[in-house]
């Protein structure tokens, strides 16, 4: 692995950046790491050879329209990711150093929601956070637009497995130890980067990737699209710029 297997989700910090310096008026919106663990590791590698790693994971990936994605990044800050992630639609939270953004994705229209810690790290108004704080904000509002390019390279699919598990198809993997993920047999690999860890029958779906400078994420549900809905009326921003 390299450190830029991961650099796709440091649009997050950009996209929280962005929100901090927002006007003092309604402007750019926003919208757990799993309980698996791994038992010790046996003596004797079986399965997956590890040479063959990488590429099986790219390749499941690729056969695969859906993921859960949970995890910290530790880039500019801490980052921690709660996605589904489908073919056409996404919904979960991000959480930038306490500030949480809910975020969702329904075909080619993103939506962020104020919070209550987004509204007080942007330095908005009461007046004009008692509009905001809750409410959904669309990609097509001109208060979401500054923002949505940031969002749309994690909540899209393939852009995100790409730039992840795809990117393991040209690293060089040792190792191979048989291990557990939530009950699921699995072998760990390892990188001069960080370590794998691999379901051991195929599809050979990546269960977590671990790199000590950057970070733990955890890939559950492969291939177990979820239905994400956009927002009620009632819920998406209707003021100024929406």
């Amino acid at each position: 692995m390299s450190r830029s297997h991961l650099a796709v989700l440091v649009a997050v910090a950009a996209v929280c950046a962005a929100c901090s310096s927002a006007p003092a008026t309604p402007a750019p919106a926003a919208g757990t790491s799993s309980s698996s663990s791994a038992a010790p590791a046996s003596a004797a590698p079986a399965g997956l050879e590890a040479a063959k790693a990488g590429s099986a994971v790219a390749d499941a990936a690729k056969q695969a329209s859906a993921v859960h994605v949970r995890g910290t990044i530790s880039q500019e800050g801490t980052i921690n990711l709660d996605l589904q992630l489908n073919q056409d639609s996404a919904s979960g939270t991000v959480v930038k150093d306490g500030i949480e953004i809910p975020v969702l994705r329904v075909g080619d229209k993103y939506y962020f929601r104020f919070t209550a810690s987004l509204i007080k790290e942007a330095g908005i108004p009461a007046s004009a956070g008692k509009l905001l704080q809750d409410k959904w904000v669309p990609s097509t509002a001109k208060v979401g637009a500054g923002i949505a390019d940031a969002f749309k390279q994690f909540l899209d699919y393939r852009t995100f497995t790409d730039n992840t598990v795809g990117q393991l198809a040209t690293s060089t993997f040792t190792g191979g130890e048989q291990t557990t993920v939530g009950g699921t047999p699995a072998q760990t690999f390892t990188s001069t980067d960080g370590t794998l860890t691999v379901a051991a029958a195929e599809p050979h779906y990546l269960l977590r990737m671990q790199q000590p400078k950057d970070g733990t994420m955890e890939f559950s549900d492969w291939n177990k699209p979820t239905t994400v809905e956009e927002p009620a009326g009632a819920e998406v921003y209707s003021g100024p710029g929406a």
